[in-house]
């Protein structure tokens, strides 16, 4: 089987437009803009808050330039793995999608999975020298810039974490401001 890493970074921002500006101006290349809905379930046996693992469906609706939403893409089902890295949410990703996200739903709670939690973010895509970056509205949690990079081999997260941060630091932002917490864990940490 074929593991992919998702050697990401997080930081905090404050103005999505002067953020989309720095990023425009960088050269960043806009991808598209869509609302997502993650439903993250906790296991039958353990809790993935204290094993630092994530499994979530996904529903994913593309925004036209006004903000509205166009249609509904493929849904997803993903399992992240515990953090590898101090520095970053650098961990093992597994996606699989599908057309019906109520199927996902009913298998995972048919095995004795519960949902935890549901987080709507809005976000924007953009592409910078490979790398996908996004601007995000997480509702009930605040505003980000996410740095996120898919590799293949571990031998490729370490120059993929270099990049990234490099690249903040071109867009004024210090390295030192990466938030190494999920949404999800933002999200539990302000409902308690």
């Amino acid at each position: 089987m074929l593991e992919s890493f998702e050697v990401e970074v997080k930081v905090a921002i404050e103005d999505i437009e002067l953020m989309t500006r720095k990023l425009v101006d960088s050269g960043a290349k806009e991808l598209n803009r869509e609302v997502q809905i993650d439903i993250y379930f906790d296991h039958p046996c353990r809790t993935f808050v204290k094993t630092d693992e994530a499994v979530r469906v996904r529903t994913i609706s593309p925004l036209d330039k006004h903000g509205l939403a166009t249609s509904q893409a493929p849904n997803e089902l993903t399992y992240k793995g515990p953090k590898l890295d101090k520095e970053t949410k650098t961990r093992v990703e597994y996606t699989v999608g599908t057309d019906d996200s109520d199927q996902l739903i009913s298998i995972l709670e048919s095995l004795g999975f519960k949902p935890i939690a549901k987080i709507a973010k809005k976000r924007t895509f953009f592409d910078l020298r490979n790398i996908t970056i996004s601007v995000d509205d997480v509702e009930d949690v605040g505003l980000f810039l996410e740095l996120e990079f898919i590799a293949h081999q571990k031998d490729e997260m370490e120059s993929a974490k270099k990049n990234i941060f490099e690249l903040l630091g071109e867009l004024g932002i210090d390295a030192k401001q990466s938030i190494c917490d999920s949404y999800l864990e933002m999200y539990l940490a302000g409902r308690l």
